[in-house]
Parts: structure tokens; sequence; C-alpha cells
């Protein structure tokens, strides 16, 4: 994991979802997932485990998003891959207006 690029985020820190690109396994553990285009509130961040990858990462819970609890006995997080910080140049509603989000695609 690159720890640079995790100090750029900070809970309480409004981000974009740039990726909702999902796959199908995703279903076993999240009924509700975040969708590109939308601005997300962090809520926690955690340190998980990439099954596809092997690798660990960090992963986001989101105030806007309150999956169950998974089978690995825990919330999951969503990878920090999918977002970027939001730079509050603009209203959330004029950014949600001028930003068309995309449908949810489940690979």
């Amino acid at each position: 994991m690159n720890t640079n690029s995790s100090s750029i985020f900070r809970v309480g820190q409004k981000v974009i979802c740039i990726d909702d690109a999902f796959p199908r396994a995703i279903a076993d553990w999240g009924s509700s997932l975040p969708i590109a285009g939308h601005v997300y509130t962090i809520r926690a961040m955690q340190i998980g485990w990439d099954h596809v990858t092997g690798c660990s990462n960090l992963g986001f819970l989101l105030a806007e998003i309150v999956n169950p609890t998974s089978s690995l006995g825990s919330e999951c997080g969503f990878l920090q891959r999918r977002f970027v910080p939001w730079l509050e140049t603009c209203s959330e509603s004029e950014h949600n207006n001028a930003t068309e989000p995309a449908q949810l695609q489940i690979a």
C-alpha cells in the first residue's frame, strides 16, 4: 500500500467515487454501493485485504452507506483507489448537477 496516497485522506473528508465497476461477488457482502460521480463522507478508514490481488489496502467506510456485518465479522470497506478528494470549489448540488452518475457496472 502506498502510504503517501493515504495521507491525503482523513475521517470526515468528502470524496468523489470515480470507479463503481464492482465484481459480482460484491453482492455477498454489500447491499449498498457507491456510485461514480457521487460525493461521500469518510466515516472510518481501515486496513483490509484485497482477495483479488492478495495485497493489503486502505478501505473507507462511508457515512452515506452502511452495510451489514460481513461473514468476516465486520462491515467491509470500499477501496481507497475508487475515490478522489472532493475539491470544495463548488457546492455539492452544483457538482452533482454537473456530473452525470455512471450506471453501476458489475464486472
